[in-house]
This record gives C-alpha cells, structure tokens and sequence, in this order.
C-alpha cells in the first residue's frame, strides 16, 4: 500500500502518477509512503520536488522517479 498526499494506492504506477500529476500542478514537494507489512506504519519512501529534480541519474533514489516509470511514462 503506498500514500501520495494523503490518498491510498495499491499500485506504485497509479501513485506515481499521482505524485507527477500533483507536481504538475504546482504541489511543490510531494512525499510517497508505503506502508510496512510487519508494523503497519508508514514510511517515507519518495519525497520529489521539481526544482531539485525527478529524474534518475541514472539509479532509483529517494528523490527520483524509478527508472521503470520514467521508460514506461516516456519521459
């Protein structure tokens, strides 16, 4: 299960969709959890801001876009 400002999603495609559309739409920094399966607790997973960059380079961080959705999205 993951979070993008505060809506649930079970699919990391639909939230990063959802994290780039917010981005687009002039949401300034814009933070991903997924929850733990052990705990129940949410963890920070991605937290993108277009001024400092979403693209990986050329790895999955934090702070990027996984390399998959970026091929997949063709952007």
């Amino acid at each position: 299960m993951l979070k993008v400002e505060g809506k649930e999603y079970d699919d990391w495609t639909e939230a990063q969709d959802a994290a780039v559309q917010l981005l687009e739409d002039g949401v300034e920094w814009v933070e991903i959890f997924e929850k733990a399966e052990d705990d129940g607790q949410w963890y920070l997973l991605q937290e993108l801001n277009l001024e400092r960059g979403i693209m990986p380079d050329p790895n999955f961080s934090t702070w990027t876009l996984a390399p998959y959705y970026v091929r997949l999205r063709k952007l």
